[in-house]
Parts: structure tokens; C-alpha cells; sequence
């Protein structure tokens, strides 16, 4: 998706045909039902569940 690459709301939105607010909420959401305190985080929990991100 773009979030264990380090991508920003805006990088992650042009890829996606999306507006970057559209992100910012999916990922709120993401780290909400995960109970993750931030993106970094998020994309730590990602690597260890062996979830890797396309180029």
C-alpha cells in the first residue's frame, strides 16, 4: 500500500486515484482497529505478520 514504504498521505492517494484525506481516514481507521498508536507502528506490525508493500 505504501505505508511500510514510508510514503506520505499524498504519494499514497496519486497511486490510488484517492484524495490524501481518503488515506489519512482509511489509516486512522487501520491503526484505530489495531490499536496502534502511529503509522510506524503500523508498518512495524506489518513486517512481522509478513506483509510486504509493492513497488
Amino acid at each position: 500500500m505504501g505505508l511500510t514504504t514510508g510514503r506520505t498521505n499524498r504519494e499514497i492517494a496519486q497511486r490510488l486515484y484517492v484524495t490524501p484525506r481518503t488515506v489519512g481516514t482509511h489509516i486512522e481507521h487501520i491503526l484505530a482497529k489495531l490499536d496502534l498508536p502511529n503509522r510506524a507502528a503500523a508498518a512495524a506490525r506489518a513486517a512481522a505478520w509478513g506483509i510486504e508493500s509493492s513497488p
